[in-house]
């Protein structure tokens, strides 16, 4: 994981500084991100290694994937492939939006629910969070029926489970161990 960071920070920081001069942000961060999703696929990664195809037919096919033409970034993933780095491109997707949200001042915070929030459930957790975290807070919400209710809210490696299953769990754990 590490060697992933460590690798993909210079590229990372390469893409936010050009996407900040060129006021495209958002357009690079789309575009970051639906190259990331596919150059994950197993099968892409073969296509990729192969040594029948070369670095041009590596970059019109990624390019393919994509909705407009941008000519810089287009460079710049040509960087990527001729340096090998291409693989590390989900990394540096997510560097380069921690980037962006290092520079609004924003945390994400993830919360995972049995159950689709209501809006004034989002609104009165955000600025639960905004006050607790000094941060603005961007909701990524997660509907996972296996915690039964409850929620479990993650911000920034931090870690806050009140769902229903994580109490059961620990019930159970409390009354094997007092046998």
């Amino acid at each position: 994981m590490t060697d992933n960071v460590t690798y993909s920070r210079p590229y990372a920081e390469a893409a936010y500084k050009i996407a900040s001069e060129l006021n495209m942000l958002d357009k690079w961060s789309e575009n970051l991100s639906v190259l990331s999703h596919v150059v994950i696929d197993a099968d892409v990664k073969a296509i990729i290694a192969s040594p029948k195809v070369d670095s041009a037919q590596t970059l019109d096919f990624l390019n393919s994937f994509l909705s407009s033409d941008d000519v810089m970034f287009s460079n710049f993933i040509s960087i990527m492939i001729d340096n090998k780095k291409i693989y590390y491109l989900d990394e540096v997707h997510k560097l380069f939006i921690q980037m962006i949200l290092d520079d609004d001042n924003t945390m994400i915070a993830e919360i995972e629910t049995a159950f689709k929030l209501s809006e004034d459930q989002k609104n009165q957790l955000t600025k639960n969070l905004e006050q607790k975290h000094s941060k603005k807070i961007k909701i990524d919400e997660v509907i996972n029926e296996e915690l039964l209710a409850g929620i479990k809210i993650s911000v920034d490696n931090e870690v806050t489970d009140f769902s229903v299953k994580y109490k059961l769990n620990s019930m159970k754990e409390q009354i094997t161990n007092n046998r």
